[in-house]
């Protein structure tokens, strides 16, 4: 864009709106970068000695009694992820804020369709649709 538009445009206005977009953008990436890193430092500090985090999913909750919607798609919103560990499993909703954390040893998973049913000892924790 820059190049294109010297023929209409003085070159000391390209290069400004060249560095003011440059500097947005690299702030924009910062502030992302450091959102991402507390996140994995929330998250990071739930689990016990020697647990590591083994990997996290993307997930759309499904209220018990509704029917399952179609199966998770690349491009679908959901602000819910699943956390699998070492030792234990744990719902994140915006990736910081905890709804739920057990042992893998207490929970049950089966499918029912394309949905997985969470339940542990205290009855259902949660009815999703994996991302895929």
């Amino acid at each position: 864009m820059a190049i294109d538009a010297t023929e209409r445009r003085p070159w000391w206005l390209n290069l400004t709106v060249s560095l003011v977009l440059a500097g947005v953008g690299a702030f924009g990436g910062a502030m992302t970068g450091r959102r991402d890193r507390v996140k994995a430092e929330v998250r990071r500090d739930t689990l016990e000695a020697g647990e590591r985090e083994l990997g996290q999913y993307r997930v759309k909750l499904v209220p018990e009694g509704t029917q399952a919607p179609a199966p998770f798609k690349p491009d679908d919103y959901t602000s819910y992820s699943l956390t699998t560990a070492t030792r234990r499993l744990q719902l994140w909703e915006f990736g910081h804020l905890p709804q739920w954390s057990h042992p893998r040893t207490e929970l049950h998973l089966a499918l029912e369709g394309h949905v997985v049913v969470i339940t542990g000892p205290q009855g259902l924790l949660g009815r999703c649709v994996l991302e895929k």
